[in-house]
């Protein structure tokens, strides 16, 4: 049974605590001992992190460190999280102390997690505070700043008084260190209101204070903060504090050339560390005093207090000093002993620095070490150990604030095979180029992380709504347009990139990551690019930009073919041009200039050509002997399945294949003339009519001509726009003119496209164009309407 003395022992063992610490660790020991035998592991625990930090403190870090882990290990046991995180928090801050900065911050990291979930911001302000510290020693002032934030808004929010007390003083010192010194002064005001009548906070704060006005070179302001802090100190019966203010005081009567001041403050302070044991503080302030001296010209006395010290600095000389002291019994003494002294100072201050250079190397490797543990060594970016805390770190904060933030996961397609055919060093430096690019197109608050391989990991956290999710996205896959320029290779590489949201799609991290991942891999097995996770429909992914939802157009009958007909010169209707149109209900409707380009680089346009060539033969199925007009993408015209497109469209329509007419670009003619020619006496061979669009359009179009098989051309529009229709017959009227006659004199049909005035019209007439397209006539229209144009025009 559990003794009710146990917490009352703890109670007073806490009470003593930095006022008799001999006796406080009687007491714990004694609680200790007696939770043992209770069987109490809760309070033994709270015994062991007791003793552990007097431990620390008297120097015995290492059973400090035994004590630690055995109280976690009691609080796990019982299934204490509260406990298991202050145990942690300690450990954090031990390490810290010893200079682990990677072990302190793999503990810290822990505790936040494991009081993820517990309604403990006292704790939770607490780890964050230590964290700061951490990233401080660690050289990362942004991310030591966020957490000092964090720790004082944590105990802002709950109205933890002491907390936001202690946090203002360490967060208005940092931003004094950084040279902030407006927030500096408002949260050391802050603190200082705090304290109240508290002796030792309020003493604390007027010191730091009086630091601040001291970086500011306001040493008169310095020294009244001083004077008030001292009594408050002495109150308190806190002599580090006493002794630190005191040297405080005695450098800014030295600044302000006061040496007389700063003597009377140092003598009564040397004593008191000397009786106390405080001999690094003793030494500064004999260093100190010795400075005061030779201000007041008073070399001897400086000279004897800078030897004494210099004695309590090094031990080394402590022996060497006194003798010399005690043989300076003449001037010729007294200078014989000033240039021993001198040459046994430089021995020292050169042993000095080597030893700091030592130190400073061993600092700098750490750092070193603990920027391998946090970043990505090949670009630079955070790892998984660093996302893992921005992600606690950014869904903290959307939880407490009421926001949403997106989580995306990127892979580079065909990296394996960039890394296989170029070799590593080349998928090396696209990794690091794909590094630099992403960068700038986050915000400040976001992230982007290198989780391994090419994967690379989003946190987005201004995204209040599905229209941001898509501008970020859209950011990120605007940063792969430009071609990738490794050393002699340029390379197109286009990213699979999936997406969810906090906390619309998942609450925690594995869950919000697999949706992402998934969505990702989605996107790559569809070849859509860009998908995002569709939250209440189990395995559905929507897409979120255009070349992913060309994907599902079709298949979701999003396409519509529009119908502009070809009218000839007397009035009748010879057919119509099918035109593809794209309603989407989110993009709304597309541009065929903008579907079409991108149907034709993912592939889809073969699919959905056969799709418009089965649709537009049987609408045409029912006009009475008209011609139907269809345009051929490059990649339909060169797939070795065209005939069989074309023949099953024909044979599900029952369309006469004379009245089909095909429409190929120059440049499709032009690229590969062989295959072109092939392709073409194919088509022929069906019974369709050939027709080259946008003809006269570039330098090659007289080239074209010579291609068998070869129906018509279709005039560009450009040589149409251009008439002036003034009845002048300039230049423009002379082109077209020629180009015309060329197409009649080889015996090719002749359409005129853009036709949109009377003028326009009436010129092509003269020329004997067959047929003329274009606005005056009639906008392209639905199958219905034009059936309703057909019968306004019989043929």
């Amino acid at each position: 049974m559990t003794s009710p003395s146990i917490p009352h022992i703890l109670q007073q063992a806490r009470s003593y605590r930095g006022v008799d610490d001999e006796r406080a660790t009687l007491l714990f020991e004694q609680a200790a001992a007696l939770a043992r035998d209770a069987r109490d592991g809760r309070l033994l625990a709270d015994a062991l992190n007791g003793l552990a930090g007097l431990e620390h403190a008297r120097g015995d870090s290492h059973a400090a460190l035994v004590r630690l882990r055995e109280a976690h290990d009691l609080h796990r046991q019982v299934g204490n999280a509260a406990g298991q995180a202050a145990v942690l928090c300690n450990l954090g801050a031990l390490y810290t102390d010893l200079g682990n900065y990677n072990t302190a911050l793999e503990h810290l990291l822990a505790a936040s997690t494991t009081l993820q979930g517990h309604d403990d911001p006292v704790r939770a302000s607490n780890v964050a505070a230590n964290l700061a510290r951490v990233y401080e020693e660690l050289q990362q002032p942004e991310p030591a700043e966020a957490h000092y934030r964090q720790a004082l808004d944590l105990a802002r929010a709950n109205g933890h008084a002491d907390g936001e007390m202690i946090f203002s003083m360490n967060y208005g010192d940092f931003q004094r260190k950084h040279g902030r010194y407006h927030h500096a002064r408002r949260l050391l005001d802050r603190a200082l209101a705090l304290a109240g009548d508290r002796s030792a906070p309020a003493g604390a704060a007027l010191h730091m204070l009086g630091q601040l006005h001291a970086d500011e070179g306001d040493t008169d302001e310095a020294l009244r903060a001083y004077d008030r802090a001292l009594p408050l100190a002495r109150a308190g019966e806190d002599l580090d504090a006493q002794l630190a203010i005191i040297t405080s005081q005695a450098q800014a009567h030295l600044k302000r050339g006061a040496p007389a001041e700063a003597r009377a403050a140092l003598e009564d302070a040397i004593i008191l560390a000397e009786d106390a044991g405080r001999h690094r503080t003793r030494a500064k302030l004999l260093d100190l005093l010795a400075t005061a001296h030779a201000q007041e010209g008073a070399h001897a006395r400086a000279y004897t207090v800078a030897r004494r010290a210099h004695t309590a600095e090094a031990d080394v000389l402590r022996a060497e000093a006194d003798r010399q002291t005690r043989q300076l019994t003449t001037q010729y003494e007294l200078e014989r002993a000033r240039q021993d002294l001198d040459a046994q100072r430089r021995k020292y201050d050169a042993e000095r620095e080597a030893k700091e250079k030592a130190e400073r190397e061993t600092r700098e490797r750490l750092v070193e070490l603990e920027r391998q543990a946090l970043y990505d060594a090949l670009t630079g970016l955070p790892n998984r150990l660093l996302l893992a805390d921005r992600y606690r770190t950014a869904v903290e904060h959307a939880s407490a604030h009421g926001e949403r933030l997106t989580l995306g996961v990127i892979d580079l397609n065909k990296f394996k095979h960039i890394n296989d055919t170029l070799g590593h060093h080349i998928g090396d430096l696209l990794l690091i180029e794909v590094a630099r690019r992403l960068e700038p197109v986050i915000g400040p608050r976001d992230t982007v992380a290198r989780t391994g391989g090419d994967e690379f990991v989003l946190i987005l956290r201004d995204t209040p709504d599905d229209a941001a999710v898509l501008n970020a996205a859209r950011r990120v896959v605007a940063a792969f347009d430009p071609t990738f320029t490794l050393e002699t290779h340029d390379l197109n590489v286009r990213p699979s990139l999936g997406v969810a949201v906090y906390p619309d799609d998942a609450r925690t991290w594995e869950d919000l990551f697999e949706h992402a991942d998934k969505a990702m891999y989605n996107a790559k097995t569809r070849g859509s690019g860009f998908e995002r996770h569709a939250a209440g429909d189990e395995g559905g992914f929507a897409p979120i930009t255009l070349e992913g939802a060309v994907h599902h157009a079709l298949a979701l009958g999003q396409f519509d073919l529009m119908y502009q007909p070809l009218t000839l010169p007397d009035g009748r209707v010879r057919g119509a041009e099918a035109l593809l149109r794209w309603e989407h209900p989110h993009f709304g409707s597309v541009p065929p200039g903008v579907f079409l380009p991108l149907a034709e680089r993912t592939g889809l346009s073969v699919p959905i050509g056969a799709w418009v060539l089965q649709e537009a033969c049987r609408v045409a199925r029912h006009w009475d002997g008209r011609v139907l007009s269809v345009n051929l993408s490059p990649r339909q015209f060169t797939h070795p399945d065209l005939t069989t497109f074309v023949q099953d469209a024909l044979d599900a329509s029952g369309l006469s294949p004379h009245l089909l007419e095909l429409e190929v670009s120059e440049e499709m003619l032009q690229r590969a003339p062989d295959r072109a020619r092939a392709a073409l006496t194919a088509l022929r061979a069906l019974g369709v009519r050939i027709v080259i669009d946008n003809f006269g359009a570039g330098f090659t179009s007289f080239a074209a001509l010579k291609h068998a098989g070869v129906d018509g051309v279709k005039l560009d529009p450009a040589l149409v726009r251009d008439l002036k229709g003034d009845g002048t017959h300039g230049r423009d009227e002379a082109m077209l003119e020629g180009v015309v006659r060329l197409a009649q004199a080889i015996h090719l049909d002749v359409i005129a496209k853009g036709v949109e005035t009377p003028e326009q019209q009436a010129f092509l007439a003269r020329l004997g164009v067959n047929a003329v397209q274009g606005f005056l006539f009639a906008h392209p229209q639905g199958a219905e309407a034009f059936a309703r144009h057909l019968a306004a025009h019989p043929g």
